[in-house]
């Protein structure tokens, strides 16, 4: 056994709450990867004497982490060193393969410009072997000075070698180059798939940019690592996991992560809890091979299948009920800046690229438009894309509940929102048929949840759909918010509405679109602001969250959502043995007077918007000291 003393122990145990009080238990107990008990040291050597008939003093061991063995009663001890002990967070939708690819490839999340993006691509090509494909990500053309959209000409002449291939930050858009749209057989009449395009200028020539479902036919030719490699990045990824305090991912990647992770389990080198979510392809295979939801083991569990109903906000494809801002609205009064940003690029470096050629028109928000709009809107009007159709997400759903796999569906925009509660709806019988047939919960989910319509936030509640949903994306797109139409009173990033209607919520990040630090997540939750903390920048602050409330959909949460509810989500006797040992304390602090987890004051309980903001800030800048997993320190710093 395993004692784990002289901490805090925060146990988030509905049937013993101890958060929102000041004195909590001090010790945890374990016996192989299960929690024996909770208390106080002295109660627990109790509990280990009456199982071992035999008791001893302890000598007294030094620093976090430090152990001892207890003689006769055969216990290791670690002391917590007066930290800090919260169940292990869990994070709810993760792209582990993209995640690990992330920390290889090339990061733009940095560039400040497309003269800044280009240089970078072309300095990572220079280090290259000639012919290789150029593969990052993270570029995001609104945050950049000169926000317009990058093009395959300025790709063509700095780096005309090499195929290249970079995600948007939201993995929504690629940008390639000639090399690469030639090597994927793609040109200026290859038509659009359903649910992706092919940008083109106002000539029909493609610009490079591809969206949605039409970037798998460009990034189906980029070569992947082999298997060794894959599993040795995601070995490091989750050492990055662990030392941030998640003991547990929702992975949503493809076939790649699955044999990744069945890889690192054989070879004893799994150390992270993995729910593993299917993709569209996978979806026969999963079937004539028996998958089903909650099957697996404690290490490798599997979830459901995910389908797309929508794309993104920061590419413009998230499908709404009102349509994005007209591009040329504001056209005169950026005239003068579109013109200082050619210049700029042309100047810079030797790209050889002209003003002319570098002249685009800014925020050419492609997408489709409903028919039933055609009337009363612009042709040109763009309401994002609905990468499926109400029926053909039906279709899917009801194959994959028939044959016992849940369903999660991704939707950002509010109509997109709309129509996936509408397909859940029409599901419902058999849902409840393949929980009577396969004896087991199939939890339905919105991935994201972004933006819905008021009448429809009582329906995730109504309908038991779980919101999985990633705090970070509020405060990521405050800059984008301005492209949502405020008449239409959408709930935005709308946790609290949703707990409040009595819907399950589940946090995670979606990484690596964001980063995975769930602390941070637990702050932009609490304050609806920026990274930095500046407090003028909160959004929609009536609708933030208590932190005590943010570690709940971190723990209790996903567990939920896998339907490990009574074996995950907070620490009892007989569950598994997952917690972190941290310097912060989330459920007391100064000017803290009574935890608040719903108040449309914004305060949430704290004397004062300073004291709001000192919290989630130290909560932001948590210091993980150890991870365990199944009663085993899997990280200690």
């Amino acid at each position: 056994m395993r004692l784990f003393s002289n901490a805090v122990v925060r146990s988030f145990d509905p049937a013993a709450p101890d958060t929102t009080s000041a004195v909590a238990p001090d010790s945890i107990l374990v016996n192989g990867e299960t929690i024996v008990a909770v208390g106080t040291r002295a109660e627990l050597l109790d509990i280990a004497a009456t199982e071992s008939s035999t008791t001893a003093a302890l000598a007294s061991a030094g620093g976090i982490g430090a152990t001892t063995v207890i003689p006769g009663l055969e216990i290791e001890e670690i002391d917590c060193a007066g930290q800090v002990v919260l169940p292990g967070l869990v994070d709810a939708h993760m792209h582990s393969v993209h995640y690990a690819d992330s920390l290889t490839d090339l990061d733009l999340s940095n560039v400040r410009s497309l003269a800044e993006a280009v240089e970078a691509i072309r300095e990572r090509a220079s280090q290259m072997p000639f012919g290789e494909w150029v593969v990052g990500s993270g570029w995001d053309l609104n945050k950049w000075d000169d926000p317009r959209y990058p093009d395959r000409q300025l790709l063509d002449q700095a780096v005309p070698d090499h195929p290249v291939a970079m995600w948007s930050v939201d993995l929504h858009t690629l940008w390639t180059n000639a090399h690469g749209l030639e090597i994927a057989g793609i040109d200026d009449l290859t038509a659009d798939p359903f649910g992706g395009e092919f940008v083109r200028d106002d000539e029909g020539w493609l610009t490079g940019l591809v969206r949605e479902d039409a970037t798998d036919l460009v990034a189906r030719y980029i070569p992947e690592p082999t298997r060794e490699e894959q599993v040795e990045r995601l070995d490091r990824t989750q050492k990055l996991f662990l030392s941030q305090g998640l003991t547990g991912i929702h992975d949503f990647d493809s076939i790649a992560s699955t044999l990744g992770w069945y890889d690192l389990r054989e070879a004893d080198r799994q150390h992270i809890r993995v729910t593993k979510y299917l993709r569209g392809p996978e979806v026969p295979w999963a079937i004539e091979t028996g998958w089903h939801t909650g099957d697996g083991d404690d290490w490798l569990h599997r979830g459901g299948l995910k389908l797309f109903s929508d794309g993104a906000l920061g590419s413009h494809t998230s499908h709404m009920s009102s349509p994005f801002p007209d591009p040329n609205a504001h056209e005169s009064e950026r005239d003068g800046e579109r013109d200082d940003s050619a210049e700029e690029i042309a100047a810079s470096g030797d790209l050889g690229v002209s003003a002319e050629a570098s002249e685009q028109e800014y925020y050419t928000y492609p997408g489709t438009l409903p028919e039933e709009a055609l009337s009363t809107e612009a042709v040109d009007a763009n309401y994002g894309i609905a990468q499926m159709s109400e029926d053909d997400l039906f279709d899917n759903a009801r194959l994959a509940t028939e044959a016992g796999i849940s369903v999660a569906i991704h939707a950002i925009g509010d109509q997109a929102n709309h129509h996936v509660l509408n397909v859940f709806e029409r599901l419902r019988e058999t849902t409840k048929d393949a929980e009577e047939r396969f004896e087991r919960p199939l939890r339905h989910r919105v991935e994201h949840a972004q933006f819905i319509q008021p009448d429809d936030v009582a329906r995730f509640a109504e309908l038991e759909v779980i919101a999985s949903m990633q705090p970070r994306h509020c405060i990521s797109d405050l800059h984008l918010l301005h492209l949502i139409d405020e008449s239409a009173q959408l709930a935005a990033y709308a946790w609290p509405d949703l707990l409040s209607a009595g819907a399950h919520v589940a946090f995670g990040s979606d990484g690596p679109v964001e980063p995975a630090n769930p602390f941070a997540a637990i702050y932009a939750a609490m304050t609806r602001a920026n990274i930095s903390g500046d407090a003028t920048t909160s959004f929609q602050p009536r609708r933030r969250l208590s932190a005590v409330e943010a570690v709940r959909q971190h723990t209790l949460g996903p567990a939920y959502a896998a339907g490990l509810e009574d074996r995950r989500g907070y620490l009892a006797p007989g569950m598994d043995a997952d917690f972190i040992v941290v310097d912060t304390d989330p459920c007391a602090a100064d000017g803290l007077t009574e935890l608040s987890t719903l108040d449309h004051a914004g305060l949430l309980g704290y004397e004062s918007e300073e004291a709001l903001f000192a919290h989630a800030e130290a909560i932001r800048d948590t210091t993980v000291a150890l991870t365990v997993v199944g009663g085993q320190v899997k990280y200690q710093a």
